[in-house]
Order: structure tokens, then sequence, then C-alpha cells
């Protein structure tokens, strides 16, 4: 779901599934002039045009209660906010990583690492 936009928009996507692929794309941010975004994380940049942006702050005004409810009632101590965005283009909602903090996937690497040094088997 997360790379649905992506996929559909004309945009090239790598799928990174080996575990030193995040380490190695953490140190090298672009290649041949190609900024590369990680899109299990906020803040994904897809270039949107001003009509999209403008659209979007509307929505985001109409929506601003039904946000506020999903942070503030229902998922209180899962998420640190809830956005509109123009991410998903089939599913309704998507779970991303804060900008700096561990994908889902490096978090998953540095538990195992932890267990792995404690002599614990996973």
């Amino acid at each position: 779901a997360v790379v649905s936009t992506q996929s559909t928009g004309g945009y090239e996507v790598l799928y990174l599934v080996d575990p030193i692929d995040e380490y190695c794309i953490q140190n090298l941010p672009e290649f041949e002039g190609k900024k590369f975004q990680n899109a299990a994380k906020e803040n994904l940049n897809l270039q949107d045009s001003e009509k999209v942006k403008e659209t979007m702050e509307k929505l985001g005004r109409e929506y601003d209660t039904m946000l506020n409810w999903l942070k503030e009632k229902v998922l209180t101590k899962g998420i640190d906010k809830a956005i509109l965005s123009t991410r998903l283009v089939e599913s309704p909602c998507a779970l991303v990583a804060s900008q700096y903090g561990y994908s889902g996937n490096m978090e998953r690497i540095m538990s195992s690492q932890a267990y792995a040094e404690l002599g614990i088997l996973c």
C-alpha cells in the first residue's frame, strides 16, 4: 500500500529486502543526481502540483476533527499524529515511521541484533 502512488505515478521504486540494504541506502542519499526517499517514513515528497496542495489544505481543514479524534481518542498510544496524504491511492490508511526515526525494517534488524548478542534465538 505504501508504494501504490509511486508505482502508478511514474516513480521508480527500489525494494530493499536484505538487511544490509537499509544501512547502505542511509549512507548513499543519492545516485546519479536522483535523491532517494524512504516511502516508509513521513514527509515523502512526491512534488505535488499547487492545485493538489491547495486541495489537500482544504481537505485538511475539513477532516481536522476526525484526525484529532483518531490521534487523541482512538489511537492514543500508537501514533504521534494523523494527517491526510497524497501518498495512497487504493488503501484508506498507512502507518509510517517518523522522518528521523527507525523504519519498521530497521527496528526489526536492531531487535534481532540485540537478541543475538544476548544469545537468545528469535
